[in-house]
């Protein structure tokens, strides 16, 4: 009886850990699927088969479908740290039972262990998902430190599971002794996780420095070709109005509109324009900021996007870490261009805010067909409109915006329009950028 209450606690405790991570309710299919690939084969096995083979089975199981549910490398890692948290807090519970059964007898021993149990193992899930989880998926680490971590969360998994059955009848000083044992290979665990955590906070922040070094040259490049175009403007304009003065003399004033148009407009507004955007972006007094949109506007405009862009505020400060706000910006402007380049008479708008209450509003809206437009679906990982292995920027997106608390999101999609609004509230204190770990 105690072994299926047991049982029944851990299973509870494995689906409730996973979606209490992710920050998702499980669908009654992940119900389903739980109950039908993890939980009911495991308790056959327990029964019918040794108790490693039923472990075994667990284990595989249970990341393959943690797997399945997610489709991220963290899903795998998060059920290795769940299953060695269940270990931990179980060595914990087996170590203090008999003093347990000592001071309550037998009545009480199996609800005290239990609760301490529950207990243990919830501490350690909400420190993983705070402290771990979150800034791992803050960071984005490159493929080859997921895969470092998986494997070391597995082979902890492996050498701890052999470990017990070594020991199961073991006394409970060493019992202790294994503890200690395992517990101290967590710490190796947590420290090189924090080691890495570090080195790629430095490796982001030297990443970002370089971007904002290029992208700044690539603005003052834009910027002098543009104040070289006004100037020849400015040189010309003479001569150009002579052009027009014998339009003029005969009142022909059909001909002076042709003229104008086929002639002079269509010369110069390209010129007339760039030099209107580039007023605007020197209201953004952010530098890496300006920066950034300038060259990925530039670039829009260069692939035959019509761009038009309002910033009638001044933007000196914006409440959310300037490396995140990048990351943000950035992939709503991919998104937005990438969007262009596949319809007729592209045309994406920009505007930024500074609203009276101090909020600062982003607002980036092109121009889009919508066909298959999912407003609930298009910030899951890995769902895209635009083919196989892309959805990827938009879950970034997503990602970040809820880390601070400050910040908002809102997503239309409105007859020939995709449009994305970004609101960020004037912090009261600087709690979201530490929630976000990327300080």
């Amino acid at each position: 009886m105690t072994l299926i209450i047991y049982g029944i606690m851990e299973h509870i405790l494995l689906l409730l850990a996973f979606f209490y991570i992710i920050d998702k309710k499980p669908s009654r299919k992940q119900l389903l699927l739980y109950i039908g690939i993890i939980a009911a084969p495991t308790t056959i096995l327990m029964y019918l088969t040794p108790q490693y083979i039923a472990i075994a089975y667990l284990v595989i199981s249970a990341h393959l479908l943690y797997y399945y549910f997610e489709r991220t490398i963290f899903s795998i890692i998060s059920c290795s740290v769940i299953i060695v948290s269940t270990i931990i807090s179980d060595y914990f519970s087996m170590l203090l039972q008999p003093t347990f059964s000592k001071v309550l007898g037998s009545s009480g021993t199996l609800a005290l262990t239990l609760l301490f149990f529950v207990l243990m193992f919830t501490l350690l899930i909400y420190w993983y998902k705070q402290y771990m989880y979150r800034q791992f998926q803050a960071l984005e680490p490159p493929w080859y430190i997921k895969a470092l971590l998986v494997a070391i969360l597995l082979s902890t998994i492996v050498v701890v599971y052999m470990n017990i059955f070594d020991t199961r009848d073991s006394t409970s000083e060493i019992i202790l002794m294994n503890l200690v044992i395992q517990i101290s290979y967590f710490i190796s665990m947590i420290v090189l996780s924090s080691l890495l955590i570090l080195y790629m906070k430095k490796r982001n922040a030297i990443h970002f420095q370089e971007m904002e070094q290029e992208q700044f040259l690539h603005y003052m490049s834009e910027l002098e070709l543009v104040n070289h175009d006004m100037h020849k403007f400015r040189h010309d304009y003479v001569n150009i109005l002579l052009t027009m003065r014998g339009y003029l003399d005969d009142n022909n004033l059909e001909g002076l509109r042709q003229y104008f148009h086929e002639h002079i407009l269509k010369v110069e507004q390209q010129t007339l324009h760039h030099h209107l955007m580039f007023m605007q972006f020197k209201n953004i007094k952010i530098q890496e900021l300006k920066g950034l949109i300038a060259t990925k506007l530039i670039t829009a405009e260069k692939n035959g996007i019509v761009v038009n862009v309002e910033i009638p505020d001044l933007i000196t400060s914006i409440d959310m870490n300037m490396i995140d706000l990048a990351r943000v910006i950035g992939a709503l402007l991919d998104n937005a261009i990438e969007a262009s380049e596949c319809i007729e008479h592209p045309s994406i708008n920009l505007a930024i805010i500074d609203t009276v209450n101090g909020a600062i509003v982003i607002v980036i809206e092109n121009r889009a067909t919508l066909e298959g437009c999912n407003v609930h679906r298009i910030f899951e990982e890995h769902y895209s409109t635009k083919g196989k292995n892309r959805g990827l920027g938009l879950a970034t997106v997503n990602r970040i915006v809820h880390q601070y608390p400050n910040a908002h999101l809102e997503t239309l999609c409105e007859p020939g329009w995709f449009t994305q609004k970004l609101t960020i509230e004037a912090a009261v204190s600087s709690s979201a950028a530490a929630a976000s770990g990327t300080a």
